[in-house]
Order: structure tokens, then sequence, then C-alpha cells
């Protein structure tokens, strides 16, 4: 069975406490292969090269001192003095350069001559000014300016290098380095990763871009340049996308015109001859208009055969047309309720006649009526809240149905682990069987406190349906499970009946 990246990272940190950077950068290099986009793979192979780095110049180093060793040996105490002060330079506290010093010293104050008084003097002086440097590079550490810690202790140890103040405070200083190169190890991995994204997405292949940035917020939910990339890449996408074509807005229909109706002919006015009456084209009229009896008499009949002119018949009034009463929409045509006096404002009328009719039966007759005092100011209303702040991170950019969608199912998830509720776990995750609830909420039984942070990694949408990577970290105190990493889930969301919800268990 071959062992898995994070076995592979395990032996790795193991190898770089004992010293052997290039097997742990071997391994981290195997848990790359197996994760490309792992910051602590990434992280530990960079701490693993500095490493070897440092025991490389280290072994140069050693070479010296094996040569100041033979100097001394041979009574070159000044060669073997200035070798020994060049390494403690380059590596303060180094054991071995420490107890060659220690002997180089010994013998040049053994001699008691004036060179030795002067030794001894300057030895006196170097003490206050490794005091002083003592006093820097605690204030320094205090600040948290550990490099700056680290200068001052380096100037103490040139001039007194076998102190042992400053090589207890040299000792802690590195420890603290060494946190610190950890910590940004991991960022320069994450600040590479996020590089490398946007070179894809400027190359664009935007599909891998947004997997690396993805990758990251997985490991790193904090990270702002991530953040700030993925909206890039949202951007860039939305910018491709072709955009949906205009509905064809249908113009608004043409009046009618409307037909002139002939005018009655008068029954008095003289028939016109043919020669000079222009053809008229009759207007249809309606059917029950072919049986109506003629409006002509019998004497004015007689007259036109007489004079040989065709009887026309006037034509019938077309009756209007009743005017169409356009009712309101249904949602505004709600039945009138009768007015009435409210009986609030009855009593209060009484209330008032009451204390009126009091105040004057018991007045003085000496005393003047009361003045009315004289309307307050009304108090000036309160500005208008401020409007609420967009919300940043992927959710910026969305549709506010989808957003507030999303926000009341993480909201009511949240609450629904953190109480241990069953029911609201069902209503609010549909998607899960029931099972899979129990499974859920069986970590946080017995449990003293429950923390759940659900923040959403990415909104990718579709054609009807939202699809939401969401990152969940729970924080239990006294249950019954073991602690567990961040946990990556995958809502979808589907538009039903006009409203965004949560897609159930069956879809």
């Amino acid at each position: 069975m071959e062992p898995t990246a994070a076995q592979l990272l395990l032996v790795a940190e193991e190898c770089l406490a004992r010293g052997q950077p290039d097997k742990a950068a071997e391994l981290g290099a195997q848990a790359i292969g197996l994760r490309p986009e792992s910051l602590e793979a990434k992280a530990l192979v960079n701490r693993a090269r500095r490493q070897l780095a440092r025991q490389r110049r280290r072994g140069r180093q050693e070479e010296r001192l094996k040569e100041a060793a033979g100097l001394l040996e041979t009574g070159n105490v000044a060669g073997a003095e200035a070798l020994v002060a060049s390494v403690l330079k380059r590596m303060p506290g180094h054991p071995e350069a420490l107890a060659l010093f220690g002997r180089v010293k010994g013998r040049r104050l053994a001699k008691g001559d004036a060179e030795a008084q002067a030794e001894h003097e300057l030895a006196q002086m170097g003490q206050g000014q490794a005091r002083r440097a003592a006093e820097a590079a605690r204030s320094a550490q205090a600040a948290g300016w550990h490099r700056k810690a680290l200068l001052a202790l380096r100037r103490g140890l040139r001039l007194v290098p076998d102190d042992p103040e400053l090589l207890e405070l040299l000792r802690q200083t590195q420890r603290s380095l060494g946190e610190q190169e950890r910590t940004g190890s991991r960022q320069q991995a994450a600040g590479a990763q996020v590089r490398e994204a946007l070179d894809r997405l400027k190359e664009g292949r935007l599909k891998e871009s947004l997997h690396l940035l993805r990758s990251l917020l997985r490991q790193d939910p904090d990270h702002q340049r991530a953040q700030a990339a993925v909206q890039e890449v949202r951007r860039a996408w939305l910018a491709r996308a072709p955009a949906p074509a205009p509905p064809a807005v249908a113009g608004p229909p043409s009046p009618a015109r409307p037909v002139p109706s002939p005018a009655p002919a008068s029954p008095t006015a003289p028939a016109p001859s043919e020669a000079v009456r222009s053809p008229l084209v009759p207007a249809p009229s309606p059917p029950a208009a072919a049986s109506r009896p003629s409006l002509l008499g019998p004497e004015e009949v007689r007259r036109r055969l007489a004079a040989g002119a065709a009887i026309v018949p006037p034509a019938a009034p077309v009756p209007a047309a009743p005017a169409v009463r356009r009712e309101p929409p249904p949602e505004i045509a709600l039945p009138r309720r009768p007015k009435g006096t409210p009986l609030l404002l009855v009593f209060g009328s009484a209330a008032l006649v009451i204390a009126l009719l009091l105040v004057l039966t018991s007045r003085p007759s000496g005393h003047p009526a009361p003045v009315a005092a004289a309307p307050t100011a009304r108090p000036p209303l309160p500005a208008p809240a401020s409007p609420t702040p967009a919300p940043a991170g992927p959710l910026a950019a969305v549709d506010p149905d989808v957003r507030a969608a999303v926000e009341t199912t993480l909201a009511g998830y949240a609450r629904a682990l953190e109480s241990q509720d069953a029911e609201l776990l069902a209503r609010v995750r549909p998607d899960l069987r029931g099972a899979e609830r129990e499974r859920l909420l069986a970590r946080f039984r017995g449990a003293i406190n429950v923390a759940t942070d659900l923040r959403v990694l990415d909104v990718i949408p579709g054609k009807g349906v939202v699809v939401v990577p969401v990152l969940r970290t729970d924080v239990i105190v006294g249950g019954r499970g073991a602690p567990t990493a961040p946990v990556e889930e995958t809502l979808r969301f589907e538009r039903r009946d006009g409203v965004w919800r949560l897609a159930g268990a069956g879809r």
C-alpha cells in the first residue's frame, strides 16, 4: 500500500527535525506529485531547500574551524584567532567555534604581559556593550521585530562572542524566526499558486485558473488575493459568454378607423337626378334591418313613382355600441368596508368634553381662564440609516434572489447543526437522506458547545440551476467524535415556481 500525501509530509517533517533536508525535500516532492495543489507540501519543500543551503554553508565554516585548530596546535595564535572570529561572525553561537575561541582567549590571557592586561580591559568594556545589545534585542523581541533583534545580537556577539546572555537570546530569536519561516513558506507557496492561476487566466485557460484558486481557498479560505483573483476569473468568464438576444417587443396595435355612417335622407328633400347624384356605397346594415318597414309615407311613394325616381328608404340609424366599462384588476377591486366612526375616537371625544366641563365648573370666578399652552415643536426625525453594504466575496456578483436563497439556506443549516435540531435540518437540507442527516448530527451528540462556520467558495450559474460549493468548519467542544478538518459540500439550487430552492434528494 502506497503512503498518502499526509503520511509523506509527516515523515518529511521528522527528517527536517533530525537535520536531513535532502530526504525531506525528496518526500515533499513525492507529496506534491500526489497532491499538486497542497500548500503544506510546497512550503515544506521550500524550507528543506533553505535548510540544505544552510547546512552547506555550515560545512564550509567547519572546514575553516579545522584549519584554525591546526594553526593553534602549531602555535599560530593570531592566525587561529582570525579564522575563529570570521566563523563566529557568520555563524554566531556555533559550539565548536566557541570552544576554539575559549582556547585562543585562554592562551592570550595566560601570557600575563601588558598585552594581556589590555585584553582584559577590552573584555570589560565589551561586557557593557553586550548588556546594551541584550536590552536592544529584548525590546525588539517584545515588539515582534525578530529580524531586528537578530541584528542587535550579532553586533553584540562580534564584541563578546562567548557572552551567555546573548547566546541564550540568540537561541530564542532563532526559534521565533523558525516559526515565522514556516508561516512565510506557506504564504510564499500560496502567492506562487495565485500567480500561476493569473498566468493561466491571461492565457485564456479559465477552468484551470479557477481550479487552482478553489483548491487554494479550500486550504486557506481567508486568502484575500485568491478571493480577488476568483472575481477576476468570473468577470472574464462573463465577458467571454455571448450576451442573450433581447426579446422581441410587439408594437401597439394600430387603431381601427371609424367607418362613417350615411346620414338619413330628409323626407321632404327632393330626390336629385341620376346624372348629378354620385353613387354611394351603402353601409352594411344589421340583418334585422331588411325586415324593417319603409319609413316613407304613401304620398311620397306615389310622387316618386310619378317622377320615375327610385325609392330608397332612409337608412336606419345604427345604434351606438354601449361603452365597455373597464374593470380594475382583481387585486385592486376589493370590497370596500363601510366606514364608521371609530369607537376609540368616540370615547376620546367624550372624555375631552367631560374634562373641559370639570375645569370650567371648578375654576374660581376671579381667576382668568387658562391659556392653552403653545404647541411644542416636534423633534426632528432621525436620519435614515445608511443602506446595507453589498456583500463581498463570491455572492457579490450574483442575482439578488439567488443570494437571498443561499444566505437563508446557510443560516438555517448552521442553526440546525448548532442546536442539533433534526426537524430543522430536514427542512433546510432536503437534499440529504435520513441516514445522512443522522450521521451528520451524531458527531454533535453530547457536545458542550458547537460552532459551525459556512463559507461560500464559488457560485457556478447554469441553465435554471446554480451550484454553490461551501466549506463547512465545525468546532465541537466535548463531543463524541474527534476533531475533523473542514469539509467541502456542494449545494444545488433550482428555480421552481419562480423561487430559488435547494434541490431535493431525488433530483
